[in-house]
């Protein structure tokens, strides 16, 4: 089968991608778009930055997708930014990968979906957690032994927080951190339990931020399942990350392990089990963290697959982080709308 011709919009954090498609067989990045090529500096500039990659630069996007023949495209890019690109990509029939949060707010969310469902090209949002096989075990132990779950504990921490003037508090684009960067956590919790119903949350600005920087949240979910959890900027750099589940379940329970956002241990038991059993798995790296869900994008077009998070489930996501924010601001219990 002929190897995936990726295009790559927005070198921020694309640049993590670009890194991740480089360990994938039967993928590479042929083109990227970047319109501020002055991030390249510090990597010896664009032409240093095409050789080492093997990849042509533009510094416009629809140029890019005029001139590649691409089978994929990944968006990198702000969600205020997306809405033209998605317009661009699907009018030519590319799929697309889509970077995480889904949205700025539930109603744009919204209005990216009813777009997207306008194409007939497959749509994947950059949800990596969900992909690695830590987590994909842990999902076919609740489909078999373990059975539904019932209640969860889960915290993801980290010690960086944007400043006060970052462009991630803006409420037109990323609309806070909750969002920008604990959405992974929002997602995760709605993979294993389901569409979520009402979240009760505290927190605050603990480092003069903006909007809410940290919380502890309580989601219920329609199943009738609970979530407890705590996430944001306010954690240790010494032990970033720290992702960390506790779930129980109809015959059971099990926890998931790891560091820098990346779990790589499961371990579980039935109810009247007296040892646990403990399965290890091979993380991804820090800076290519989304290999397995790039993984499951290129089999989703090579092979017509089903994509391993939709943009219904970006929504979900950043449904939870407003709600939580919310909750936070009102001292009220949210309902979920998604």
């Amino acid at each position: 089968m002929a190897s995936i011709r990726l295009g790559v919009v927005g070198l921020g954090l694309g640049q993590w991608m670009v890194e991740t498609v480089h360990k994938i067989e039967g993928a590479h990045v042929v083109a990227a778009a970047e319109n501020m090529p002055a991030r390249l500096d510090g990597m010896g500039g664009s032409k240093a930055y095409e050789k080492k990659n093997d990849l042509r630069l533009y510094e416009d996007a629809d140029q890019m997708m005029d001139n590649e023949s691409l089978d994929a495209i990944a968006l990198a890019v702000m969600p205020k930014h997306r809405r033209a690109l998605i317009e661009s990509a699907g009018k030519r029939g590319i799929p697309m990968l889509i970077e995480k949060p889904w949205a700025g707010t539930v109603e744009s969310g919204r209005e990216l979906i009813e777009l997207c469902n306008g194409f007939d090209v497959p749509c994947q949002v950059e949800f990596p957690i969900r992909c690695m096989p830590a987590m994909v075990r842990l999902r076919e132990l609740m489909n078999g032994d373990l059975g539904n779950g019932w209640m969860a504990n889960a915290n993801l921490m980290m010690g960086w927080c944007p400043l006060p003037g970052a462009k991630h508090w803006d409420p037109d684009n990323h609309n806070g951190l909750l969002n920008e960067c604990y959405v992974h956590l929002f997602d995760t919790l709605a993979f294993l339990l389901g569409k979520p119903k009402s979240v009760f949350s505290f927190g605050g600005s603990f480092r003069g931020s903006p909007m809410p920087d940290a919380a502890s949240a309580v989601v219920e979910f329609e199943s009738g399942a609970s979530a407890s959890l705590t996430c944001g900027g306010i954690g240790a750099a010494c032990a970033d990350g720290g992702h960390l589940l506790d779930i129980w379940t109809e015959k059971g329970l099990a926890r998931i392990t790891g560091t820098q956002w990346l779990p790589d241990t499961v371990e579980w038991g039935l109810r009247e089990a007296k040892e646990s059993t403990v399965e290890t798995f091979q993380a991804p790296g820090r800076r290519t963290l989304m290999e397995y869900n790039m993984r499951a994008f290129f089999d989703a077009v090579q092979n017509g697959d089903p994509v391993a998070a939709t943009p219904e489930d970006g929504l979900i996501a950043t449904a939870i982080a407003m709600a939580i924010q919310e909750s936070i601001i009102t001292g009220n219990r949210v309902a979920v709308d998604c």
